[in-house]
C-alpha cells in the first residue's frame, strides 16, 4: 500500500507541474499585444507596372511586394527595418519617434503576400518619458542580441530598446563616434549594422559642406575607425548623387547598403565584402542592382536580409512616405510605404 500510495503522490506531483506549465503558457499567449493596433490597407505591387511578369533587376529576383497605407495619422515615415530570422516578424522605426511591428505572410512559393497585426509603439527617452520634437527623427535600426538599437537625426545619437516586448524603454544610450557631428543636420545616422563581433558600421547620409564622400565608422566604444564612404554621381539632377540610407549584414558577413538618389528618384543596392571591412581607407561599394524608372520606385530608406530554409538569401526593401504626424508635415504625400522582397542571386 505504501508503494502504491507513493506512486499516486508522484503522479499527482507530475500532474500539478504539468498544470502549472500549461497555465504559464496560457498566460504567455493571453498576454496583450504590445503597442496600439493600427488599421492598414495592404495591396500587392509588381516590380515593373508596365511589365508585371518581370522578376529580375541586376543581381536580385523579385519575390513579391506590398503597398501599405492607412488613414491613421500615426502611420508612415518608416525609415528602417529589421526582419526576424524566420521572416515572420517585422520591426521598423519612423521619422515621428515610433516603433512599428507587424507579422509577415508568404505563399507556398515563398513570395511575400501578407502583412497582419500592425502596431505602433511610441519611443521613449532614457527617463522613460515621451520624446521631444527635436528627438523624434528615428532613421536607422539594427538588432543586437536582445535589443533594438535606433539611430536618430536632429540630435544625432544611438539609443537601444528591448526586443521583447518590442521597443520597450526606457532608452539606453549606446556609444557612437564623437565626430558624428560632421554629418549634415538632416543627414546623420542613416545606416547602421551590427557586424556580429560587438562592432557596428555607421554611415551618414551627408556631410557638412560639399564632398564626394560621407562619413562612415566601423568599431565600438572608444575604438572607432573612420572609413569615408564614396558617393556615386550618376544620373542625378544638378549633380545629386546616390546617398546611403540603410545597411544590413548578410549571412556570410558581407554588408548590403541601400542608396537613394533624388531627383530623379532611384535606388541602388551595393555590397561591401567582409574582408574589405577590415582594411583602411575609403569603403568600396560594388553595385548589386539599380532600381530606376519604369520599376516600382519610392523613397527607399530601409534594407534587411535573412536566409530562408531553402538556403536563399532574401532581401527586404522599405520606403518612407514622409507622412506621419509631426510638425512641418503638410498633409497627405504622393509617396508610398512599400515593402518589397527579393532573392539575392549568389
Amino acid at each position: 500500500m505504501r508503494a502504491r500510495g507513493g506512486r499516486r503522490i508522484a503522479f499527482l506531483a507530475v500532474a500539478a507541474a504539468a498544470l502549472a506549465v500549461a497555465a504559464a503558457l496560457a498566460s504567455l499567449f493571453d498576454r496583450p499585444p504590445v503597442g496600439d493596433s493600427v488599421s492598414l490597407e495592404v495591396e500587392a505591387v509588381p516590380l515593373d507596372p508596365g511589365q508585371p511578369s518581370r522578376t529580375t533587376v541586376g543581381g536580385i529576383r523579385y519575390r513579391g511586394g506590398l503597398w501599405l497605407r492607412s488613414a491613421d495619422p500615426r502611420f508612415g515615415g518608416l525609415s528602417d527595418l529589421r526582419v526576424s530570422a524566420d521572416g515572420r516578424r517585422l520591426y521598423a522605426v519612423s521619422d515621428c519617434g515610433r516603433g512599428f511591428t507587424a507579422m509577415l505572410g508568404y505563399d507556398a512559393g515563398g513570395r511575400l503576400v501578407e502583412l497582419s497585426d500592425p502596431r505602433m509603439v511610441d519611443l521613449t527617452g532614457p527617463d522613460g518619458g515621451p520624446l521631444s520634437v527635436e528627438e523624434i527623427d528615428a532613421e536607422s535600426l539594427c538588432r543586437a542580441g536582445a535589443t533594438l538599437e535606433v539611430g536618430f537625426e536632429g540630435r544625432p545619437r544611438v539609443w537601444s530598446y528591448r526586443l521583447d516586448p518590442a521597443f520597450a524603454g526606457p532608452a539606453r544610450l549606446v556609444p557612437a563616434p564623437s565626430a558624428v557631428g560632421a554629418c549634415g543636420q538632416n543627414a546623420s545616422l542613416e545606416a547602421m549594422a551590427a557586424l556580429g563581433d560587438g562592432r557596428r558600421l555607421l554611415v551618414c547620409e551627408g556631410r557638412r559642406g560639399a564632398s564626394d564622400t560621407v562619413p562612415a565608422w566601423i568599431g565600438k566604444a572608444g575604438q572607432w575607425i573612420e572609413r569615408p564612404y564614396p558617393l556615386l554621381f550618376e544620373g542625378g539632377w544638378a549633380g545629386e548623387p546616390f546617398r546611403p540610407t540603410s545597411a544590413c549584414v548578410l549571412p556570410g558577413g558581407d554588408v548590403l547598403v541601400l542608396e537613394r538618389r533624388y531627383p530623379p528618384l532611384g535606388a541602388r543596392v551595393v555590397r561591401l565584402t567582409r574582408s574589405s571591412l577590415e582594411d583602411a581607407g575609403p569603403l568600396e561599394p560594388r553595385e548589386v542592382a539599380r532600381l530606376e524608372a519604369p520599376l516600382t520606385l519610392d523613397n527607399y530608406e530601409g534594407i534587411d536580409a535573412r536566409r530562408d530554409v531553402a538556403g536563399r538569401t532574401l532581401v527586404y526593401l522599405l520606403s518612407d512616405d514622409n507622412n506621419c504626424s509631426k510638425p512641418a508635415v503638410h498633409g497627405p504625400e504622393r509617396q508610398r510605404t512599400l515593402l518589397l522582397l527579393f532573392a539575392l542571386e549568389e
